[in-house]
């Protein structure tokens, strides 16, 4: 078989598989291109871009003869069409905005709760974030779930409604972020029992809040729920750098088992602790070790839920020397 007659047997297909896989990148190069966009820009560059492409092919086809060479046109001027769009878009309009990290919550059915109502009826989350709401039913047999309306009682809007929990059983509920305010919830299925409460929205809330002032911190005892992260909210009045690292023992010796870079004051910085066992561990600033306390992590006690003694950041006594 001849060079030539090899040829004729083969270009009628690598053509068209060339074409289609030269399609295929530039399909998944432009999709990167709009998933790196806002929205409203995504649309807009994918409506330019098709006009490009309408254009670019109405001129080929208006050739008398479509040579490889126009092919080839035809495929990079598309290319270059929808990469210019999206740089364009990312220029003027910028890329998209991060999405906020989920605020921690949680909340339990007991056994009982009929009447004895929600491990809590006050959950309190920060403004403008996602919710991870972590519902645990812990009553046996029966049904239990969180409804959340846009007021005081359950006669406003419904916001949220999430997915009935049967006993014993546990649900992370994504809730969408609400603006600064009180919101009613209760349990949908038995709404006219113990079981509802008040979720109250609000800069720092259902956190630590530790204060570092004339190289001492406003408490030397933080209590923590265990296994669960907690938000905290560091504020520096000084104009010295600190920061709080939590260890094992007074020794600090090791890596801390959390930690976050020292800042200088005055400042106010949002931060979340890493999830602890139960246990009673110590913490101190890195720069000024002086600076110090006791954290105590508890667990959940049995019945309502509730935490053992006091809520997180319920200090006792003053803070640490001075550095």
């Amino acid at each position: 078989m001849t060079d030539r007659s090899r040829e004729s047997l083969l270009l009628p297909i690598a053509i068209p598989v060339g074409a289609v896989v030269v399609i295929v990148l530039v399909l998944f190069g432009f999709s990167r291109v709009l998933l790196s966009l806002k929205p409203e820009a995504a649309t807009a560059t994918a409506l330019v871009a098709a006009l490009g492409l309408m254009g670019v092919a109405a001129f080929v086809a208006s050739r008398r003869r479509v040579s490889d060479g126009a092919i080839a046109g035809f495929v990079g001027a598309t290319a270059g069409i929808a990469m210019l769009a999206g740089g364009i878009a990312i220029a003027v309009i910028g890329p998209p905005e991060e999405e906020a990290e989920p605020f921690p919550a949680q909340i339990a059915a007991p056994e009982g709760a009929i009447q004895e109502g929600f491990s809590t009826d006050v959950l309190e989350v920060e403004p403008g974030r996602p919710i991870a709401l972590t519902f645990e039913n812990d009553d046996a047999g029966v049904g239990h779930n969180i409804q959340i309306f846009d007021g005081p009682d359950a006669s406003s809007p419904s916001i949220f409604d999430g997915e009935p929990v049967n006993g014993p059983g546990e649900e992370t509920y994504e809730v969408p972020p609400l603006e600064e305010g009180e919101y009613f919830f209760h349990c949908r299925l038995h709404p006219n029992t113990a079981m509802e409460g008040i979720v109250k929205v609000e800069p720092g809330a259902g956190g630590l809040r530790i204060v570092a002032k004339g190289l001492e911190f406003d408490t030397d005892r933080i209590e923590l729920e265990a296994d669960r992260p907690t938000p905290l909210t560091f504020v520096n009045d000084d104009t010295a750098a600190h920061n709080l690292a939590i260890f094992e023992d007074e020794e600090a010796t090791g890596e801390p088992l959390y930690r976050f870079e020292p800042v200088t004051g005055p400042s106010t910085t949002p931060e979340q602790i890493s999830p602890l066992p139960p246990g009673e561990y110590f913490f101190h600033c890195e720069v000024h070790p002086t600076m110090s306390g006791t954290v105590v992590v508890k667990g959940i006690k049995e019945g309502k839920g509730k935490k053992e003694g006091g809520g997180p950041g319920d200090g006792e006594g003053g803070g640490g020397g001075g550095g």
